[in-house]
């Protein structure tokens, strides 16, 4: 199944505006680099353009960019396309340059200073394999005595593609069992499908161990393969206008693959918009929200094949880097279960721990989290469960892009995250 290689920031249409500024970097850059520098003020979301970035203001003490990745989607460009990153190690090669840079060179004010990296979707590899890169990267410097140029603090993940194989076995929780012990409505799909489901996992399950051993393409390829002939063609038949949207089970779908307007929503008219690329630094640009050239450059490379659990084993247990997982519950693709079978299953020196936490829910009153689930006014999240270096939380009404369907709920996870740091 598809997954976008870009990650942006959605912007939701309301009727009122609400502008946010963020902590400035620094009154002016020592140098002019090779990159476009602008920094988000409220001016671009002005009344004309009723457009908001969120009730909930996570930047007002931290300082934020968005990076396209890999370089040359998004609002990056590259002279040459056949030089696109098609795996991890190409790409966090140039987000670790680039952090250098900005830090060091542009904006020495930030060196030294720990960053928290986020993505969402194939961000789930981008974060895990860009953090394990940068940070045993600074490590061989340190040993050449090079000062660390770059740390990193935390990582977190929203609805991130981490591992194939465990989203496949995810779909039979997902449509046959109830998942969350909500009491919700199952099954989704009829009794023979779920119980051809039921019985595929075993093989799935090995097929995904023997590639998390092996790490190659050519065995996690077949797994993937295996798994998802034999789970996910129930849900993958289903993908039909009216059927199944593999990125939110709350709306029906209206033409396959995207099953929605995602890519020329009002998010993509927004960002093109003259006046908009005019404050962002650029004139006259081409944006689109999904780069489907770059999808299929990473198709036939198949890296994509190959999970970063590997990296995250390595994050979890030779660093004191904390991991965030956000996931919503009407993803399909990326499904909360899958997820919760992953981080219960990923092998680290605190796995014993974590897997023997139980889930509980966890509430949340003008974009804070909150114990008292009693209060006025006070909404239930979803639920969650982590220890000091790894948690895990699942938000109820939303999909794929859930920081877009519950931005107060979502902003008030990271708020707290943020401020623990």
């Amino acid at each position: 199944m598809w997954l976008g290689p870009v990650t942006v920031s959605l912007l939701a249409t309301i009727s009122h505006v609400v502008g946010q500024d963020q902590k400035p970097l620094t009154d002016e850059a020592v140098i002019k680099p090779a990159f476009t520098v602008r920094e988000q003020s409220s001016d671009l979301c002005d009344a004309g353009a009723r457009q908001f970035t969120g009730t909930v203001n996570v930047t007002d003490d931290k300082s934020m960019f968005f990076c396209s990745q890999p370089v040359g989607v998004g609002f990056s460009k590259i002279t040459d396309r056949n030089k696109i990153a098609v795996s991890l190690e190409q790409g966090a090669k140039d987000v670790h340059t680039f952090l250098f840079t900005f830090s060091h060179d542009v904006f020495p004010n930030l060196a030294g200073k720990p960053w928290h990296i986020t993505g969402e979707s194939m961000g789930g590899h981008y974060v895990t394999g860009y953090t394990e890169h940068i940070v045993s990267h600074e490590r061989e410097n340190a040993k050449r005595g090079i000062k660390p140029r770059v740390e990193i603090s935390s990582a977190i993940i929203v609805d991130g593609y981490i591992d194939a194989t465990q989203q496949f076995m995810g779909y039979y929780d997902f449509f046959c069992e109830d998942w969350a012990g909500d009491g919700r409505k199952y099954p989704l799909m009829n009794r023979t499908a779920c119980e051809n489901m039921l019985a595929a996992i075993p093989e799935c399950h090995k097929m995904g161990s023997q590639c998390r051993y092996f790490y190659d393409i050519e065995t996690c390829r077949a797994a993937n393969e295996v798994c998802e002939k034999s789970l996910g063609e129930y849900f993958m038949e289903g993908v039909v206008p009216g059927g199944w949207d593999p990125y939110d089970n709350r709306h029906p779908c209206e033409k396959p693959p995207l099953c929605s307007n995602m890519d020329h929503g009002p998010e993509w008219k927004f960002l093109n918009r003259r006046w908009v690329q005019e404050r962002l630094g650029f004139d006259r640009f081409p944006f689109y929200l999904i780069d489907f050239d770059t999808n299929e450059r990473w198709d036939i490379a198949q890296n994509i094949h190959i999970p970063v659990t590997r990296e995250l084993t390595w994050i979890l247990d030779e660093t004191d880097i904390r991991v965030l997982f956000i996931n919503g519950n009407n993803d399909i693709i990326i499904n909360t279960p899958g997820q919760m079978r992953m981080l219960n299953q990923q092998r680290w020196k605190g796995q014993d721990n974590y897997r023997e936490l139980g889930y509980e829910t966890w509430h949340y009153k003008d974009g804070e989290l909150t114990s008292d689930a009693d209060g006025w006014n006070v909404k239930e999240g979803g639920f969650w469960k982590g220890n000091g270096q790894l948690s895990f939380y699942a938000v109820d009404e939303a999909g794929h892009m859930s920081p877009y369907h519950q931005p107060e709920a979502i902003g008030a996870i990271v708020r707290a995250w943020l401020r623990n740091d």
